[in-house]
């Protein structure tokens, strides 16, 4: 997962300097997608603007929207200290879904286009559910009163950069997208994604959010807007 994040922020930290170059075309489109692994299901439908640069015509910047959701059976969440509080938030299910804005960057080698995406803030929602708070273990903190018990809880509502800060929601992509024709091209890649949740009540050491993060390939299709 750490590489994936790496690459990710290598990317946009190239593009940096590309902003000082005058701006030639704007290019959009439409990306219709589904991530999956080990039942964990992460459909997504993505529109996105690029520019093409006068001096780099093969490099692109971007930015877009991206509406996403994350389904999963059995999942365990835990708090950002896990490693000295040692407690889990484990739900029978998960189902949340999203809309983020995001940054993007690629580049355009005949008629194949390299490149990544991050959001930068977004929204998520879904219905409150139940996880059963476990922590195995013979001291209590301030959560003792919710030991292996179901705590109400729900996706965390707004999020900003969850490629890099805890306690948030959102996505990252790497991906190749073949353009088959003019007006239909194919997209495969990776979505290394965090999922987290809030819950009702304060748990041991003050802690409210409980997350996941995931990684999962990713296969759809991409539509151009206009050319």
């Amino acid at each position: 997962m750490k590489s994936i994040r790496l690459i990710v922020l290598f990317i946009f930290l190239s593009s940096a300097t590309a902003f000082s170059q005058s701006l030639s075309r704007v290019n959009s489109g439409i990306d219709l997608g589904l991530g999956y692994q080990d039942k964990e299901w992460v459909p997504s439908v993505m529109y996105h603007q690029e520019l093409n640069l006068n001096n780099f015509s093969w490099f692109r910047i971007g930015w877009g929207v991206r509406t996403w959701g994350y389904y999963a059976g059995k999942t365990n969440l835990l708090p950002q200290n896990n490693a000295l509080s040692n407690d889990t938030l484990k739900f029978g299910r998960i189902t949340a879904n999203g809309l983020s804005f995001l940054v993007g960057a690629n580049i355009r080698l005949w008629k194949i286009d390299i490149g990544a995406n991050t959001d930068l803030l977004g929204f998520a929602f879904g219905v409150k559910r139940r996880g059963l708070y476990s922590k195995p273990t013979f001291y209590e903190g301030q959560g003792a009163p919710f030991y292996n018990a179901y705590v109400e809880s729900k996706p965390t509502m707004f999020n900003v950069l969850p490629l890099v800060m805890e306690k948030q929601s959102g996505q990252s992509e790497l991906f190749l997208r073949f353009w088959i024709t003019d007006r239909v091209g194919v997209k495969l890649g990776y979505v290394h994604g965090r999922m987290t949740y809030m819950t009702e009540s304060k748990l041991d050491n003050g802690q409210k959010h409980f997350s996941k993060t995931y990684g999962v390939p990713y296969a759809g299709l991409s539509f151009p807007l206009y050319n």
